[in-house]
């Protein structure tokens, strides 16, 4: 019984230093990735006018919108019969 709780408590004391490391480099590289995110932001251009934004409105909402298969109907010109 007492070779299971040493097991345990070891256990539990690698797990925990293996999590601190983990989070001290994660918290590191957290620092860094701002700077990825603000340069990200400013290359996003934004519309300068109102027709470009509804024009950009368009663009996303067709992008976005389902597909259908139409058949095409071929119309002719009544004076060619």
């Amino acid at each position: 019984m007492g070779f299971l709780i040493k097991f345990l408590l070891g256990f539990m004391v690698v797990y925990f230093l293996l999590r601190s490391v983990a989070a001290f480099l994660i918290g590191k590289r957290g620092k860094q990735s701002p700077n990825y995110r603000q340069q990200r932001t400013q290359q996003t251009k934004q519309p300068d006018n109102q027709q470009d934004r509804i024009i950009e409105y368009q663009k996303k909402k067709f992008e976005s919108s389902d597909v259908e298969d139409v058949d095409f109907v071929e119309l002719k010109d009544k004076k060619q019969n």
